[in-house]
């Protein structure tokens, strides 16, 4: 349906800065551009490549890449604005930095040629991976030896150097575990040249995310590749103490909140056959007020969450409680984004059904916001994990 996965980076991807002193001014600034392409994105089913270089040039990239290495390194609540603006603008667009943007301070946790690699070299910086495992390990001299890496979803994957992916370690055929029981989970990153990318993506919502499978080639990973090994220490400061959930939940606001702008501007002007203007009418009025509300207090609650999340980082490990509340932050602030997405659509009537060649903004908004919506970030049984540390019953092993 779309085109083919390039063989070759271009030199704006692998030359994307890392340095961006006022991220969020930049994101602002980058709205025009990422709204003119947005419709283009969905047809091609990728981000188009006047978005990407912008978001090259400007350091967006660096958003989460340590400071020791010249990228920006921002803090909480500077990474959800960002986040949240450039989801505003598109869907697909703050898709792919926040996954994509998220993964490209992978680095912090491996060894010190993989760092220089990846940091020091002219091969770029944004990354893809996939944190599920789906692919088996073994421990050979030096490394692992990974097979079996089928990885689906590689969010970014199309503008990615470097990969991902979670491996489930074996010997001889049976599961190496860890002192709780559980199978031995390693995160381990290649090159794109050891990686085939499928170019599969033809779905519904965030078409252009560019978010193709792709497979590990059979291959030793040395040790400086495999990302937290006992005894490393890693580069960078609190927020590489939050997980990804911080990302999507971001998303989801941003994505939200374009819903009900998209469905406010649409009110003022339509008129069903002998009705009064949609915004006239005190039952749209009603339900606009309650998701706007709803959605302006989750967002206040998901930046409290998270900064009490990255303020106790800064002095160690940090409880499961802590992190528990700001997952079940995200939880409901997505529910509240999705809630709003849908309203949005029901109010929008026949406006929201109409394709428009790709342009209708509504309709694409609702469609990144039902797909999004589903991740296992940010799904009911992370919610459900979250309660039971609220409830005091969950898992002694549990990890949010």
């Amino acid at each position: 349906m779309f085109d083919a996965v390039p063989d070759e980076l271009p030199d704006f991807i692998k030359k994307a800065t890392r340095e961006c002193a006022e991220p969020l001014r930049i994101a602002r600034e980058l709205r025009p551009l990422i709204e003119k392409h947005a419709a283009q994105g969905a047809r091609l089913g990728f981000v188009p490549d006047e978005v990407v270089r912008a978001l090259c040039e400007t350091g967006i990239w660096g958003l989460k890449v340590p400071r020791a290495v010249g990228g920006a390194e921002v803090d909480a609540q500077t990474y959800i604005d960002v986040i949240e603006e450039l989801s505003y603008a598109d869907g697909s667009t703050g898709w792919v930095v926040m996954a994509a943007g998220f993964a490209g301070g992978g680095g912090v946790g491996l060894g010190p040629s993989a760092v220089e690699r990846i940091y020091g070299g002219d091969e770029g910086i944004i990354s893809a991976a996939q944190i599920s495992s789906l692919g088996k390990a073994e421990w050979v001299d030096g490394g692992y030896r990974v097979w079996d890496g089928h990885f689906h979803f590689g969010s970014g994957s199309r503008y990615s150097s470097w990969f991902g992916g979670a491996f489930a370690v074996e010997h001889q055929g049976q599961p190496v575990l860890t002192e709780s029981g559980r199978q031995k989970i390693i995160m381990c990153w290649t090159s794109r040249d050891k990686v085939r990318l499928k170019g599969n993506w033809d779905v519904m919502g965030l078409v252009a995310t560019g978010s193709y499978d792709f497979d590990f080639v059979d291959q030793i990973i040395p040790e400086d590749w495999v990302a937290g090994l006992p005894g490393r220490r890693n580069m960078g400061g609190p927020i590489y103490a939050i997980t990804v959930s911080i990302g999507h939940v971001a998303w989801a606001l941003g994505v939200g909140k374009r819903a009900l702008d998209e469905i406010h501007a649409l009110a003022t002007r339509k008129r069903r056959f002998q009705r009064t203007t949609l915004i006239d009418q005190s039952r749209f009025q009603l339900e606009y007020g309650r998701h706007l509300a709803a959605l302006q207090g989750a967002r206040a609650l998901v930046r409290k969450m998270y900064g009490e999340w990255y303020e106790a980082a800064k002095q160690g490990p940090v409880a499961i409680e802590i992190r528990a509340q700001a997952r079940l932050a995200s939880c409901w602030a997505t529910e509240m984004a999705l809630n709003a997405a849908q309203f949005a659509m029901f109010s929008a009537g026949s406006d929201g059904v109409r394709n428009r060649d790709g342009a209708n903004t509504l309709q694409r908004v609702f469609r990144d916001m039902q797909t999004g919506a589903t991740h296992r970030h940010i799904d009911q049984d992370t919610l459900i994990e979250c309660a039971q540390v609220a409830l005091g019953v969950s898992d002694p092993s549990l990890e949010l």
